[in-house]
């Protein structure tokens, strides 16, 4: 069975709050039917409105990582998310993107209300009429989600 890695979701906040959560781990392609898009545009959709509306449950199951935590943990890492951003997010834009060749492609998003701001990335694939978002992550520090790219 083809396995894939899953969404990283990482929170690194400042000293005064609680720490950072990193999930990764491979799950069979059959579970993956969550993280399948109709195309880029719609995937963009939902990761912008989910994120913009601090839905971080549902953009963890939208994106694939709900699998690797409990209701429970889901439930807490929202309540984090609320807590740190207590306002929807109003603006969204692409910081960068890198085309990878043979439809694989990676971006970094801000997300911002005021003078908070959230960083996301998503690796994907186009490809035969579908997007799938192979990974995602989503932190407040912009450093670490840009180092890497």
């Amino acid at each position: 069975m083809r396995l894939f890695t899953t969404a990283l979701a990482t929170l690194a906040f400042s000293a005064f709050t609680l720490g950072a959560l990193s999930l990764s781990a491979p799950r069979a392609a059959a579970q993956m039917q969550e993280s399948i898009f109709r195309d880029y545009d719609e995937m963009r959709e939902v990761l912008d409105r989910l994120i913009m509306a601090r839905e971080i449950e549902e953009v963890m199951r939208a994106f694939g990582g709900s699998d690797e935590m409990t209701a429970e943990q889901l439930a807490g890492l929202e309540a984090r998310v609320r807590g740190i951003f207590p306002y929807d997010f109003r603006h969204v834009a692409r910081l960068k993107q890198e085309d990878m060749g043979a439809g694989f492609r990676r971006e970094l998003y801000v997300y911002w209300a005021g003078t908070a701001y959230l960083f996301a990335t998503v690796f994907f694939h186009e490809r035969e009429g579908e997007t799938v978002a192979i990974n995602f992550r989503f932190n407040t520090d912009f450093n670490a989600l840009n180092e890497g790219f």
